[in-house]
Order: C-alpha cells, then structure tokens, then sequence
C-alpha cells in the first residue's frame, strides 16, 4: 500500500523531464550569439531557444551552422559520455559555449514540431544568404566550398530505450566526429538538441502507463478476501460468541471437574484389633 504513494509522489517528477532534451552549442571561433544566452532556461522550449540563437543579427558572422537532431536524447546520454568523446572535447576547448541539461520539447498537438525547426533553418538561410543542406550522419558525397556559407542540418539516429543504449551513443559520437571533422569551415557553430522519438515516447508511455496499473491493482489484490467482502461477525454472532465463552464453558468445566473426581470405592480388609500376622504363622 506504500508503494502507490510513493510511484505517485514522483510521478510529476518523472513526468517534468519526460518530456525534455538536452541542447548544447559551442563554436570554432568566441561566439556573442552563445555568450548573450542565460546560463539557465526553465520555460523556453527548444525551438524558442533555437530561435532565440538563429534569429540573431550577428549569427550570419559563422561560416556555417550545423543543427544536430537525434531522436530520443535524453541528458543522462550526454553525461555518461567520456570526456575523450567528441562531444565532450568540444564543449571543453570551444571559445564559447552553452549546456542546458532539461529544455522542455514542444507537443506534437501544438504547431510548433520539428517543421518549425526547418523553418527556422529556411529562414536563417535566407537571411544569411546560406546554403541550406539536409544530411544523415555518416552520410557521404556532399561537397561544400568554404568560400558558400552553409546551413547543415543533420539527422542521427532515434535512441530506442532498449538495448545498448549507451553502445550506440558511442557509435553515433565517432561517425559525428568524422563528419563535422570533415567540414572544410574553420569558423562554426554547432547546436546538438534531441527531439520526441516516435519508439521512444510510445514506449516510455507504455512503460509508466503498466507501472501505474500494475502499483494500483497490487493493494486491490491484498483486499479481495472473504472478510473484506462479507460481514462475518455480525452482533448476533458475537452474542453468541460471548454465552458460549462466558456461560457454556465454565458450566462444561465444573461437570467435567465433578465427574472427574468420583471414583469407584476400594474395598479395604479391615484387620481384627490385636491380630498379630506372625503369631498366627506360627500357629
């Protein structure tokens, strides 16, 4: 019984980051579109925020931007990469950079989705004068001139839950590696934030969803005995209850008790008053 309250106290703490993703940004080059943004960020959700970095007047400064989008990212894969890792090699020797661990996502019901973040893309591109390119990660073949600004956006692969996790998110930091380390653009900017994954949040739903049901019926189980479902002990059986103990069993002990104590008579050979056995022996 226990149980339920304490998986319903930290419901609304599971539920604050379940919908959330990690957005980090670092540059090349010392950046005052990253170095203007607060430390930390409680209600701005991540197209906002990506809003907020693009939609600078100084941000066409960059050679190129690159906006990284993996489905199902959550901080705990970002904190559990080591510190040789790229991303964590980049973050540490950038000029500037920004770490928000838990930046709210937007609904998939409201109009804000991952369409609004290519619109965001278009719209830098055009004010910039930017070449807008979309890209998988390892993906090959792409040629890009140093000389042509460039908006890349690239795609990595949704994180399920399930499996090596952490396996592929070491997979995922080499092949990002190679691929912005392939970039001929000396001054960047690169912005890695993750998105609602279809498998992830199905899945996650389901998971807290049987949680939930399975805390709830567990104490209903324990009430589905007889005595929670009958009155037994209704007035009249405890009346009877009581004559029984109070009156019955005192009467049946005293009879036992009596009959118990008469016994069958011993016949004892009374012997003459100066009867002498031995002189009669004699005799």
């Amino acid at each position: 019984m226990t149980r339920l309250p304490l998986i319903l106290s930290l419901s609304p703490l599971a539920l604050a980051f379940s919908n959330t993703a990690p957005f980090i940004a670092w540059s090349s080059h010392s950046s005052s579109v990253l170095d203007r943004l607060p430390s930390t960020v409680d209600t701005h959700h991540s197209v906002h925020l990506l809003e907020t970095i693009l939609l600078e007047e100084d941000v066409c400064e960059h050679e190129a931007i690159v906006l990284i989008d993996q489905p199902g990212l959550h901080a705990s894969d970002l904190r559990n990469l080591p510190s040789s890792s790229h991303v964590a090699r980049s973050l540490s020797s950038a000029p500037s950079s920004r770490q928000f661990a838990y930046v709210p996502l937007p609904l998939p019901a409201t109009p804000v989705d991952a369409s609004s973040i290519s619109a965001v893309a278009e719209a830098v591109s055009e004010k910039c004068g930017s070449r807008l390119v979309n890209m998988m990660l390892g993906q090959g073949g792409v040629e890009f001139s140093k000389e042509e600004k460039s908006i890349i956006m690239l795609s990595m692969p949704e994180l399920e839950l399930d499996g090596d996790r952490k396996g592929r998110v070491m997979e995922h930091d080499a092949l990002l590696s190679t691929t912005l380390s392939s970039l001929p653009f000396t001054n960047h900017l690169t912005i890695f934030t993750g998105s609602s994954g279809r498998l992830s949040l199905s899945k996650r739903q389901d998971a807290f969803g049987s949680a939930l049901t399975n805390s709830t019926a567990a104490p209903a189980k324990k009430k589905s005995g007889i005595l929670h479902n009958y009155q037994l002990l209704t007035p009249a059986l405890i009346t009877s209850f009581l004559v029984v103990l109070f009156l019955l069993l005192p009467v049946m002990y005293f009879g036992i008790s009596a009959l118990a104590s008469i016994q069958n008579p011993i016949r004892l050979e009374v012997t003459p008053k100066g009867f002498n056995a031995a002189e009669r022996k004699n005799q």
